[in-house]
């Protein structure tokens, strides 16, 4: 009785993993086969740096005066 059980377990668990390998198998071995039919995507071109100078995102003064004495007077603490 209990031979029989692990005989069936032990089958099922073989048929299971089969099952799984060979699923495993094909889908490698399908996106192997896609990757060389299909063509590789063209190469984006290469964008330039943004050459700006920024003044238009500039801080104002009163801005960073106001930044450099908050850090200056959190230090201080």
């Amino acid at each position: 009785m209990v031979t029989e059980l692990v005989y069936d377990a032990l089958l099922l668990m073989l048929i299971g993993m089969g099952s799984v390998f060979a699923f495993l198998f094909i889908l490698v071995l399908l996106v192997h086969l896609m990757s060389r039919w299909l063509p590789k995507p063209a190469p984006t071109p290469a964008t330039t740096a943004n050459t700006s100078t920024g003044n238009d995102t500039a801080v104002p003064a009163t801005v960073v005066a106001a930044i450099s004495a908050a850090i200056h007077q959190f230090r201080q603490t």
